[in-house]
C-alpha cells in the first residue's frame, strides 16, 4: 500500500519487473554473442552454408531469419540474433504471465496470494534466464516463445464463433509446428505427444479445442515436424553427420558429476512442481497437465540423446511450466 492508501496491483509491478529482467537478459545475451563472434568470426556460418555437423545443421530456422535481417539491415549477425532473442523472450514471458493471471487458482485468490504468485513467477523467470547463456544457442528462446503460444492455444478459446475459432486455433497450432520443425522438431513432437496422451483421458475434454479436433491437430503437427526433420536430414543436408560426437549420451550423462550438478540445480523448481502434483497436494488444469506430459517425454529424450549439462535444451519447457509452479506454490503455501 502506498502513502495515499492505494493498493498496487501485483500484475503491474510484475510487468515492470519482467520487462527489466528481459532487457537485462538481452544485454547479457548480446555480449555472449559478441564474445563468441570475436573469438570465432565465422561462428554459425557453417550452419548457414550447410556444412555443420548434425544435429545443429537441422536447426536452421532462427539462423536463416537472423541472416536475412542482418544482410538487409546491414548489421552483424550477433545483433539480429539478440533482437530475435529479446522479442521471443517478451512473447514467451508475457504469454505465460497472462496464462497465470487467467488461471482459476489466480482468479480465485486473494490479494496476498496473488502477490505471492506473481512474485514466484518473476523469480522463476529470473532463475531460468540465468541459464540462457550457459551453452548459448540461437534456438533456445524462440523455441520457448513457440511452446508458450501452443500452451495459450491449448488453454484459451479465441473470441470468435465456435466453428471459426476452432479452425483458426487448429491452423495456428499447425503453423507453430511448422516453425518449430525448422527450429527444434523434437520439441514439437514432444509437446504434441503429451497433448495426445492427455486426450486419451477425461481431461481431453477440457482443452480449448474439442477432443477430436485437438487429436487431429496434434497428429498433423507431429507429422509436420517429422516431415520437416526428415526433409532436412535426407534431402537438404544428407551429408550432415554427428562426427566424433556419440548419438547416445545416456552413459556419459551418468558418469559426469559436474553435468549432473548443473542438471539438478536447473531442474529443482520443475522437480518440486511434479512432486507436489504427484502427491496430490495441488491441482493443475488440463493444458498444464498436457505440458507436463510433453515435458516428461522431452526429458527422456534429452537425457538419452543430449548432454544434461546443456540445460538450455530443456529451458523452453521449464519456463513454460513456471505459471504452473507459481499456481502450485500458491495452493501449497498460501491458505485462503
Amino acid at each position: 500500500m502506498t502513502k495515499t492508501g492505494i493498493v498496487r496491483k501485483p500484475e503491474r509491478v510484475a510487468s515492470v519487473l519482467l520487462t527489466f529482467i528481459i532487457l537485462s537478459m538481452g544485454f547479457a545475451d548480446y555480449w555472449e554473442y559478441s564474445k563468441a563472434y570475436h573469438l570465432t568470426p565465422s561462428i554459425y556460418m557453417d550452419v548457414l552454408q550447410g556444412s555443420a555437423n548434425a544435429p545443429a545443421q537441422y536447426r536452421i530456422g532462427v539462423l536463416k531469419v537472423a541472416d536475412f535481417l542482418a544482410r538487409h539491415a546491414h548489421v552483424g549477425l550477433r545483433h539480429t540474433l539478440t533482437l530475435i532473442d529479446v522479442i521471443a523472450a517478451f512473447v514467451a514471458v508475457f504469454t505465460l504471465f497472462s496464462l497465470l493471471r487467467r488461471s482459476d487458482v489466480y482468479k480465485s485468490a486473494g490479494n496476498a496470494a496473488r502477490w505471492f504468485g506473481v512474485g514466484s513467477f518473476v523469480i522463476l523467470v529470473q532463475f531460468y534466464f540465468a541459464w540462457v547463456t550457459w551453452y548459448q544457442r540461437p534456438e533456445t528462446l524462440p523455441t520457448a516463445a513457440l511452446v508458450s503460444l501452443v500452451l495459450l492455444l491449448l488453454t484459451d478459446r479465441l473470441p470468435l464463433p465456435a466453428a471459426v475459432g476452432y479452425v483458426v486455433s487448429a491452423a495456428a497450432m499447425v503453423l507453430l509446428a511448422v516453425a518449430q520443425g525448422f527450429t527444434r522438431a523434437d520439441v514439437a513432437f514432444a509437446i504434441h505427444a503429451g497433448i495426445l496422451l492427455v486426450c486419451l483421458t477425461s481431461f481431453g475434454n477440457r482443452f480449448a479445442l474439442p477432443r477430436g479436433v485437438q487429436i487431429g491437430t496434434s497428429l498433423i503437427s507431429i507429422l509436420v515436424a517429422f516431415g520437416i526433420q526428415s526433409y532436412l536430414m535426407h534431402v537438404v543436408y544428407p551429408l550432415a553427420n554427428y562426427g566424433s560426437t556419440p548419438v547416445v549420451q545416456f552413459f556419459i550423462n551418468l558418469t559426469s558429476p559436474m553435468e549432473i550438478l548443473a542438471f539438478l540445480l536447473f531442474m529443482l523448481p520443475y522437480g518440486w512442481t511434479v512432486n507436489v502434483l504427484l502427491r496430490r497436494q495441488a491441482q493443475a488444469e488440463a493444458s498444464a497437465g498436457a505440458l507436463l506430459c510433453g515435458s516428461a517425454i522431452y526429458l527422456g529424450l534429452w537425457f538419452v540423446l543430449g548432454r544434461i549439462a546443456e540445460v538450455r535444451i530443456f529451458l523452453p519447457f521449464a519456463l513454460a511450466v513456471a505459471p504452473l509452479t507459481a499456481q502450485v506454490a500458491m495452493q501449497r503455501f498460501i491458505a485462503e
